[in-house]
């Protein structure tokens, strides 16, 4: 049985925690051993049964210690997952029990994927991803390391998003457009063309403001 450690217990942390207990309750065989945290009082007014271990820069992993890193900030989230790895930690993927995955869909360490997520066929996802609750994801979607996909977002087949990029809650994107590295898409919006590296859109259709 591996131990099971999320890096964060903040507000996706706890979202993250309770993801894990239905998974664990399903089919998954580990232990849910805590998490690591600098702000120690941070569960302070909530009834978790679970330790805050140490914080990430202090933890040392035992070898049956997998990790998940709950964090939703991009950088931050780069930042911890580094501090990790580079102490030999491994990461594991985590799929809540409801989601749907069809063929040849490939999912990458450290990544998350949540309640009543639809994965359709032949989609490459990267490490370090979170496609959140109600999202879908059409064939041949390539989506690259450290993403957030939010809730409820459509991506249409023959998507590319590159790494890093944000799609807040609600947006659509249609088939076979190219969202490039750093990209954000705002809650809601519609996108109907290519978004270059770094740049911000909204709207229906989604346009840079």
């Amino acid at each position: 049985m591996k131990n099971l450690i999320i890096v964060s217990a903040g507000r996706f942390g706890r979202e993250v925690y309770a993801l894990a207990m239905q998974a664990v309750t399903k089919d998954r065989d580990w232990n849910i051993k805590g998490f690591l945290d600098d702000r120690k009082n941070i569960l302070e007014r909530y009834s978790y049964n679970l330790p805050i271990l140490a914080s990430p820069e202090e933890y040392k992993p035992d070898q049956d210690d997998l990790f998940i890193c709950a964090i939703g900030d991009v950088n931050s989230k780069i930042k911890y997952s580094h501090i990790i790895e580079d102490k030999g930690g491994k990461f594991a993927t985590l799929i809540h029990p409801s989601a749907i995955i069809g063929p040849n869909v490939s999912i990458g360490e450290g990544s998350i994927i949540c309640a009543n997520v639809y994965l359709s066929c032949d989609i490459e996802i990267g490490k370090h991803v979170v496609v959140n609750a109600l999202s879908s994801v059409g064939h041949d979607v390539r989506i690259a390391d450290y993403c957030q996909i939010s809730p409820n977002c459509a991506i249409n087949g023959n998507v590319i998003i590159g790494s890093k990029a944000f799609i807040g809650s609600g947006a659509t994107i249609i088939p076979k457009i190219v969202i490039d590295s750093g990209a954000f898409i705002g809650a809601g919006s519609v996108v109907i063309r290519r978004v270059k590296e770094g740049h911000k859109v909204f709207g229906n259709p989604a346009i840079e403001m």
